[in-house]
């Protein structure tokens, strides 16, 4: 022991370095000791569990917030500003994106009442004005816009840690700043460029930055369309919260041409000696107040963030479209196309946590209506009556002994509805959960339905309004069970009956002899499927349905359907292919030129529809016949849920289509040359666990 070492006065203390060195000598190099009582020794360091073990970049300048900047620089920094917006909408968190940008925690230092007049130096290049003014009044935006933001992500519409990271780490963003006041700043900034002679142009040569390319040794970069950008997207922005969702439209137009500008002229990378890149610095978060260990991360490439910009203005524009349409059922329609024909970069967290605001919040649908607004449409969409004729219609021939529930119908219809149409802007995973406990709730309906109806003089002449009701009540119930199918195919829940083969191949011999068989007899598959069924299907038994004296209708029968799939299989004149082929004719045929009320129908209704026809005409290829399917190659199909979520497509489909008049020798030679192509399939990769 070192002779320095001196045990403290305390009789609750035990000498214990002799047993560390017998147990040291016991022990081989590099070994580990474990108690249960004792922090592992792998978690002492580990980046994960002490994040104190990773020291700072020791090698970086100090950041000077006051550098002055070129307008180039200037430009670059508000670029890769933005970068770190979109990276957090997209599912990072503020310590890892945004708050890696130093000047956001240097605003108290670039104020311009507070600078020091020895920094207003005469270099024109150069002038102080850009980051006292302009960069100022960018990072003010941008936090601005990120405050709104996770007041808007924080209503409970989308899920934090889920969809998104809410973690502030104690670091302010503008909270206190109305954005009135945030624009105000950003116009000021506007018209100091505007009037500035040193910022107009700058020659590339007397800059940090190198020509765009070798042909070009000058060029000149304006700074007016990455200011003007900045307000127009942070205008755009603010707007909801300052004038609501009508004033979108025009703002989005502007900040669409201001974006284009910004495209068409992006500015130079810096060079090594330029102060630009210093101002973000990805290992900031480590001394910033987190609630879990983080690591630096990779910033999305320019070219991608105005992409994301760009389909975050498409959803802005649609939402503020849609909120002048009072039928709910145009929502339903518009939602369900976004869960079955995603857009690209139309599914930040951001704007799907808006479009549930605006249809339902605080007890208001569409922002404008009450709730019986939800009532109105589902009667006039399903029965052609108004409100008050249903009313009546119950009233009149109501002759049961305790009181017409209407009440609970009503309330029943208007959660279910808003429930349903809201679901479409979820998550996948939690849409297909909320799917799942919405089936209840629509069995419930029904069988109130039908009780209802048991205590109604019958009528006289016209139409059965409860007979009709109940009918659209089970249609849409069926239509959610419909949902619950197809989405487990987007979700890739039905992919573990495809390893059953590769599992059988490892079994030792003897226990494949005595299982092995005809795929559709197999009882070890069938087992396995069974399990499978009962595990992706609970929500049909649940024995709260044994409370109802009406039965569910539609529920999955695991018995019926192996026995349909037996009875399809021993069909001989069954053909896949002409049942592809009249899936195409039908998706041909329907017409999708109109919304009710006449209103013209987007685009995205007709090219579902075509895309779904030219995958049914792909799969035309199938087998014409059940004798043919025993040979047919099965790895011909390739499932991608990205792609089409609810069907396979063939390999090569582009490149096997029949041309008119070909020979079917020459086709069928065309297949087979090109059937053992790869296809690779892509997922894009997400920084947030999956529900």
């Amino acid at each position: 022991m070192d002779d320095g070492y001196h045990m403290l006065d305390n009789n609750s203390y035990e000498d214990v370095t002799a047993q560390f060195e017998q147990t040291s000598r016991d022990m081989e190099p590099g070994a580990l000791m474990f108690n249960k009582d004792f922090p592992n020794p792998c978690q002492i360091g580990e980046p994960r569990f002490d994040s104190g073990l990773a020291l700072l970049d020791d090698s970086r300048p100090p950041f000077d917030p006051l550098v002055p900047l070129l307008p180039e620089e200037v430009c670059w920094i508000i670029d890769r500003a933005f970068s770190c917006e979109i990276a957090w909408h997209t599912g990072y968190t503020l310590s890892q994106t945004v708050f890696s940008f130093l000047y956001v925690h240097a605003l108290p230092d670039i104020d311009p009442d507070t600078i020091s007049p020895h920094h207003h130096d005469p270099d024109r290049a150069r002038p102080v004005e850009l980051v006292s003014v302009v960069l100022r009044a960018s990072v003010l935006g941008l936090l601005k816009c990120c405050d709104l933001a996770w007041r808007e992500l924080v209503k409970g519409n989308v899920y934090d840690c889920e969809d998104w990271q809410s973690d502030k780490c104690d670091v302010p963003m503008s909270e206190a700043f109305p954005a009135s006041r945030i624009l105000g700043i950003l116009d000021e900034a506007c018209v100091w460029v505007r009037n500035s002679s040193r910022v107009s142009a700058v020659d590339v040569e007397d800059c940090a930055f190198p020509p765009p390319s070798p042909s070009k040794g000058r060029t000149r970069c304006s700074l007016h369309p990455f200011s003007n950008l900045t307000v127009d997207a942070r205008r755009t922005f603010f707007s909801p919260a300052v004038k609501g969702l009508f004033s979108l439209r025009p703002l989005i137009e502007t900040a669409r041409v201001m974006l284009q500008h910004v495209r068409a002229s992006p500015p130079p990378p810096p060079r090594s000696c330029s102060p630009a890149p210093h101002a973000f610095d990805p290992q900031f978060p480590r001394v910033l107040v987190s609630a879990i260990p983080l690591q630096p991360i990779q910033l999305p490439e320019q070219s991608k963030v105005w992409d994301t910009l760009a389909g975050l203005l498409d959803s802005l524009e649609q939402l503020s479209v849609l909120i002048e349409i009072p039928d709910l059922s145009t929502w339903d329609v518009v939602g369900t196309l976004r869960i079955w024909q995603p857009q690209p970069n139309q599914s930040l967290a951001y704007v799907r946590s808006a479009f549930q605001s605006a249809i339902h919040e605080n007890g208001i649908i569409l922002n404008k209506y009450l709730q019986k607004h939800a009532v109105d449409c589902f009667l006039m969409e399903a029965l052609q009556i108004p409100y008050d004729s249903f009313i009546s219609s119950f009233q009149t021939r109501w002759v049961g002994p305790d009181s017409l529930p209407l009440r609970h119908i009503e309330r029943t219809i208007t959660e279910l509805l808003v429930g349903r149409t809201k679901s479409h802007w979820y998550n996948p995973p939690r849409r297909r959960r909320y799917c799942m406990k919405s089936l209840f709730d629509w069995h419930k309906l029904y069988a109130t339905l039908t009780d209802v109806q048991k205590h109604l003089s019958p009528v006289q002449s016209g139409m059965d309004v409860v007979t009709r009701l109940r009918s659209v009540v089970l249609m849409r119930r069926l239509e959610t069970i419909s949902d619950i199918v197809l989405s487990g195919f987007q979700l890739s829940l039905y992919s573990h009956l495809a390893c059953l083969d590769e599992i059988i191949e490892v079994l030792p011999s003897p226990f494949i002899g005595s299982v092995r068989c005809d795929r559709q007899d197999d009882g070890l598959f069938l087992g396995a499927a069974e399990t499978h069924f009962l595990r992706r299907y609970k929500w049909a038994f649940m024995h709260e349905y044994e409370d109802f004296d009406v039965p569910p209708v539609g529920h999955p029968n695991f018995l019926a359907f192996t026995t349909s799939c037996s009875v399809i299989l021993q069909d001989k004149e069954f053909s896949p292919a002409e049942q592809a082929e009249l899936a195409e004719r039908l998706l041909r045929e329907v017409d999708c030129g109109a919304w009710p009320n006449g209103r013209t129908l987007d685009s995205g209704s007709d090219e579902f529809v075509s895309k779904m026809a030219e995958l049914c005409r792909d799969l035309r290829r199938l087998p014409k016949s059940m004798d043919e399917l025993q040979t047919w190659d099965v790895e011909q199909l390739v499932w991608d849920p990205d792609g089409q979520p609810w069907f396979p497509v063939m390999r090569n489909r582009s490149s096997c289509h029949k041309e008119e008049g070909e020979d079917e020798d020459d086709a069928s030679k065309d297949i087979s040359n090109n059937s053992g192509d790869e296809v690779q399939v892509t997922q894009e990769s997400k920084v947030i666990p999956k529900a």
